[in-house]
């Protein structure tokens, strides 16, 4: 293997490795702060081993890469399943108390 062709699979490999570990300590940032139920963590895990699986829908090896697109597509459908879950456990307005007015006192 030449240089340029181990240096181009480290850094590849480097950034697969970087976007992993944001993936893991983002979903665990949201399982403690939102309090997400496990099927949105396992989705999300879920999602990143088929990612760096060799098992695809679409290989990218012989595609190149159009075989991202299958990877790309579990990235965000797991993305948008989570968000969904997230939003459904924030406050809504109404449940947020408005700065200023105590509980229980009416405008006279």
């Amino acid at each position: 293997m030449s240089d340029g062709v181990g240096t181009g699979l480290v850094v590849v490999l480097g950034v697969i490795a970087a976007v992993g570990l944001v993936l893991v300590a983002g979903t665990f940032y949201l399982l403690r702060r939102y309090r997400l139920p496990l099927h949105g963590v396992a989705a999300t895990i879920a999602s990143l081993l088929y990612v760096i699986s060799p098992v695809d829908a679409v290989p990218e090896i012989p595609l190149g890469p159009v075989g991202l697109v299958d990877d790309l597509a579990v990235i965000l459908g797991a993305l948008f399943y989570v968000r969904k879950l997230v939003d459904a456990r924030r406050p809504g307005p109404a449940e947020l108390e408005v700065p200023g007015r105590g509980r229980g006192r009416g405008r006279h």
